[in-house]
């Protein structure tokens, strides 16, 4: 096989009669990677993104390309950027069940598995958290603290079929792959059960049950990172299942479920936005327009999280007065962040409401920058044509 290398040069001119520092970035090859990492006496950082995926581009950005996080990467690490829709050689998305991008993890040249950091890494800033991400997996490494459960080998017969397949992209679930899986395996602490349960969740009763009057040996064998992530997952799976059935008895047992098994930070992160959607699932929408505001006056709610919801309302609300809620939502939203994503919400709100010379000026402004930033316009230009 060709082995291809990329080296970004990276200069760091904080004082002038500093020396030139390189940051190794190696493209998809996993085999390579760990050989540059191991010359070089570093640690290994493997960067999982997707092509679409603007959270990658952004932590690309702000890591990768910033110059002086790039010089301090350089110290301790080389970087493996890995595309995981793309994961039919090394199985390194199959490894470590990678279900949400960006998601690094760092492992020692020989492949021992030391962190792992989802997306931004949690409410302080990207940056902060990175650098924070760097020094404590140096610290991990120099005390030789390894996560116990996760072999430094890749053995990709060692899953099941319908789990490699889902993950190279060649087939999708069926129905009964899970619950067939589960019903024949009673080794539920293997590395494998847990890369299962952490990438699909929707576990038997019983497989929940297992999973958490055990928490505490499966965060040793697997980490607290991993650990939250399956439990999140199981929090947000009981949330739906409420919302689905619009059943309030069973909401409020996820929201006690949530606040004995997750931080209270967390806990309360997953109810306000679980809460939002059980209002919309009840077409409770002055109430949940309440809740925006609220949460917008607390600053407890993302511009992000105001565009999905004003989203919602432009795709299953026909009612005027609450459209020009959304319309206003989106005013505030936009004062700070003029996104595509933000404008075309924008856009499409206005012309639901009637304001079509308007809606017409904010999509073109939408479709221009998002062709500047390189994303697909398509589905914003066929709007365009029927405003």
């Amino acid at each position: 096989m060709t082995k291809r290398i990329l080296i970004a040069a990276i200069i760091l001119w904080a004082h002038p009669v500093h020396a030139q520092q390189t940051l190794s970035i190696i493209e998809q090859d996993y085999e390579l990677a760990k050989q540059t990492a191991k010359e070089q006496h570093k640690l290994l950082i493997v960067d999982f993104y997707t092509t679409w995926c603007v959270p990658c581009k952004m932590l690309d950005k702000k890591i990768f390309k910033n110059d002086s996080m790039a010089n301090e990467i350089s110290k301790n690490y080389v970087v493996l950027k890995y595309d995981a829709e793309k994961d039919s050689v090394y199985n390194l998305s199959l490894k470590h069940h990678i279900a949400s991008y960006p998601t690094t993890v760092v492992l020692t040249a020989d492949g021992k598995f030391i962190r792992k950091m989802f997306g931004t890494g949690g409410p302080k800033p990207l940056v902060e958290n990175y650098a924070a991400l760097l020094k404590e997996s140096v610290v991990l490494n120099k005390e030789g603290k390894y996560i116990e459960g996760v072999s430094s080998g890749i053995d990709p017969n060692i899953y099941p079929d319908f789990y490699k397949k889902y993950i190279r992209r060649t087939a999708d679930l069926k129905p009964e792959d899970l619950s067939n899986y589960w019903a024949n395996n009673n080794d539920l602490k293997s590395e494998v059960s847990f890369d299962i349960l952490a990438y699909f969740g929707k576990a038997p009763e019983r497989v929940i049950d297992f999973f958490i009057q055990h928490k505490t040996e499966y965060e040793k064998q697997f980490g607290s990172a991993d650990l939250e992530f399956v439990i999140s997952g199981i929090v947000s799976d009981k949330f739906r299942d409420a919302i689905a059935a619009k059943d309030e008895a069973k909401y409020e047992a996820a929201v006690d479920f949530a606040k004995q098994h997750l931080s209270l930070a967390n806990a309360h992160e997953y109810i306000n936005g679980f809460g939002l959607e059980m209002q919309i699932a009840m077409s409770n929408w002055d109430k949940a327009v309440h809740i925006i505001d609220e949460r917008i006056r607390l600053k407890t709610i993302s511009e992000n999280e105001v565009n999905y919801f004003c989203w919602r309302v432009y795709e299953k609300c026909d009612e005027k007065r609450i459209t020009e809620e959304a319309v206003r939502l989106m005013k505030h939203v936009i004062d700070s962040n003029s996104s595509f994503a933000v404008l075309d919400t924008y856009a499409r709100l206005l012309s639901k409401n009637g304001n079509k010379e308007e809606a017409v000026i904010e999509m073109k402004h939408a479709i221009e920058k998002g062709k500047a930033n390189g994303e697909d316009t398509k589905e914003s230009e066929e709007a365009l044509r029927k405003f």
